[in-house]
């Protein structure tokens, strides 16, 4: 019974900030919106060494979005991995070079093809739909990038979002595990 109201909290949650989310981009000015994210933070930055690899997400509708942060990445010597998800629903980071390496996967989301190198990540900075100050994220409710915190417990995790999408409290199961930073367009929470 717990479980239950917990996913269904869960899923409220996440209309509610989707629709906040889209609300707050759709009233942004293209300028903005390309100006938004496109160079890491001081804290973030410090974060980055080249040659190592960074898991990145490419960014659909309103999430926050990544195309020149990978970018800006990539001309600093950054490998990005981006997620594809495999048969056993769990998520698999492969380098690319270019987004013109990305081809209509899971969910027609742009994901590397099977062609590109798999990569275990350094760091990885994920998509979310909500996040408290408690460093709890709200992802989209797969599991896909829970599994992968899991798999790479040791890998810190960074969430990017608009400050829109922040929450007085995030329910957590027990699979769940915080981020190590977010970072929004007006702050970086650690």
């Amino acid at each position: 019974m717990f479980l239950s109201g917990l996913k269904k909290t869960k899923k409220k949650l996440r209309e509610e900030y989707r629709r906040r989310r889209d609300s707050f981009v759709g009233q942004l000015d293209g300028a903005s919106r390309n100006l938004s994210f496109r160079r890491p933070p001081s804290p973030l930055s410090r974060l980055f060494q080249q040659g190592q690899t960074v898991a990145l997400y490419r960014s659909i509708g309103s999430e926050a979005p990544t195309e020149r942060l990978i970018e800006y990445l990539t001309e600093i010597g950054i490998n990005i991995a981006l997620p594809r998800v495999i048969d056993d629903g769990s998520l698999e980071f492969r380098l690319i070079s270019s987004l013109e390496l990305l081809e209509s996967g899971f969910r027609n989301i742009p994901e590397p093809g099977e062609t590109c190198e798999l990569s275990d990540p350094d760091l990885i900075i994920a998509p979310l739909v909500a996040f408290d100050r408690s460093m709890r994220r709200l992802g989209q409710g797969g599991g896909y990038y829970d599994r992968s915190f899991a798999k790479y417990a040791d890998v810190p995790r960074i969430g990017l979002a608009w400050s829109v999408q922040e929450a007085d409290e995030i329910p957590v199961e027990p699979h769940d595990l915080p981020l190590h930073m977010i970072v929004t367009e007006c702050e970086i929470i650690e």
